[in-house]
């Protein structure tokens, strides 16, 4: 079955909220929606079989590195991990960062989180130096914003 990426619409979020939860809420994907609306990232969606099942987002301003796009917020559903959709994510992102003639993707990935830094690794993703300690909001079902603060491998690929 074709995967597809495409620019995530407001009409998304209650599909993709049904495809990531528990991990991701729902209250999270409308704050990512909004900084996409408003010019803070791009956020994308994946789609298979005209299911929404997973999403990335580009831009953003922490650890960006210079001629290099910032791929984070890589999430596809429990159910549809292992089927490429990650994989067509982060190629979909490799197309926007050439098409913009820049040198290299970068992001940031928790330490623990080995299932992703094997994909990483296997997509061509390099460590980049000592670990750094990673700040970002998380917003809670009832609207509060909770800080997360995770230590992470910046990891960098380099387009031909």
């Amino acid at each position: 079955m074709r995967i597809d990426i495409r620019a995530a619409g407001e009409h998304d979020l209650a599909a993709l909220s049904d495809a990531l939860a528990p991990g991701v809420g729902a209250s999270q994907l409308t704050h990512r929606f909004e900084e996409s609306r408003d010019g803070n990232r791009t956020m994308l969606v994946a789609t298979k079989g005209g299911k929404v099942v997973g999403t990335v987002s580009i831009g953003g301003a922490r650890f960006q590195m210079r001629n290099s796009l910032r791929l984070f917020a890589l999430d596809v559903g429990a159910a549809f991990r292992r089927q490429g959709i990650g994989t067509a994510l982060v190629k979909t992102v490799e197309a926007v960062a050439t098409d913009r003639g820049l040198e290299a993707i970068n992001l940031e990935v928790a330490i623990d989180n080995t299932d992703a830094i094997r994909l990483y690794e296997r997509l061509g993703f390099r460590v980049c130096g000592d670990p750094v300690m990673d700040h970002w909001q998380r917003r809670r079902e009832d609207g509060t914003d909770e800080l997360i603060e995770v230590e992470s491998f910046v990891m960098v690929k380099e387009l031909a």
